[in-house]
C-alpha cells in the first residue's frame, strides 16, 4: 500500500511529462503538415488563429477516429457480450481515466491487457493533444486580440494628435469662433 502511494507521485509526474512531450511532438508535426499544404496551395497569408483552429479540428478528428476504431474492434471481438455503444463507452471512460468499472473486459489474457494499455496510452496522448490544441488556439486568439487592440489604440492616438494639431492651428489663425470655442 505504501509502495503504491510512493510510486504514484513520480509516476504521475512521469506520465504528465510523457503526455506533454508526445502531444507537443504531434502538434509540431501537424503544424508542419499544414504549413506544407499552405505553401503548396499558395495560401501564404493564413492567420495564426485559422491555422490553430485547423490543428484543433484535425486533432479532434484523430481522437474521434481512434475512439471509433478501437470501439469497433472491441465490438467485433466480443459481439455476444458488448454492443457498439457499450464498447465506445468503455473506451471513452478508460481513456479519460475515469474508469467506473461498470464495463470490464471479459478476456483476461495478457494480449487483451496489452491492447487496453496501448489504447489507454495512445488515447491519453490524443486527449492531451486536443487540450494542447485548445490551449494554443486560445493563445492565438489572445495574440490576435492584443494586435487588434494595439492597432485601435494607435489609430485613436493618431486621431487625437491630428485633432489637437487642427485645434492649435485654428487658435493660431484666430478661428476660435468658427470652431465653436469662445
Amino acid at each position: 500500500k505504501y509502495f503504491v502511494i510512493l510510486y504514484t507521485i513520480p509516476g504521475m509526474l512521469l506520465m504528465m511529462s510523457y503526455l506533454n512531450i508526445f502531444s507537443t511532438i504531434i502538434l509540431i508535426v501537424l503544424r508542419k503538415i499544414i504549413k506544407t499544404i499552405r505553401k503548396l496551395s499558395n495560401l501564404n497569408r493564413m492567420p495564426d488563429v485559422v491555422e490553430q483552429a485547423i490543428v484543433l479540428w484535425v486533432s479532434l478528428l484523430f481522437l474521434c477516429s481512434y475512439l471509433l476504431l478501437m470501439a469497433a474492434l472491441m465490438h467485433l471481438q466480443n459481439k455476444d457480450n458488448d454492443s457498439f455503444p457499450q464498447s465506445l463507452y468503455f473506451y471513452v471512460i478508460s481513456m479519460t481515466t475515469v474508469g467506473f468499472g461498470d464495463i470490464t473486459l471479459i478476456d483476461h489474457t495478457y494480449l487483451a491487457a496489452i491492447r487496453v494499455l496501448f489504447v489507454f496510452c495512445v488515447g491519453l496522448v490524443l486527449v492531451s493533444l486536443v487540450f494542447n490544441a485548445i490551449r494554443e488556439l486560445a493563445a492565438a486568439y489572445q495574440r490576435r486580440l492584443v494586435e487588434v487592440s494595439q492597432r485601435i489604440a494607435m489609430k485613436t492616438l493618431a486621431v487625437a494628435k491630428q485633432h489637437r494639431l487642427n485645434h492649435s492651428n485654428a487658435i493660431d489663425n484666430g478661428e476660435e469662433k468658427l470652431m465653436g470655442v469662445d
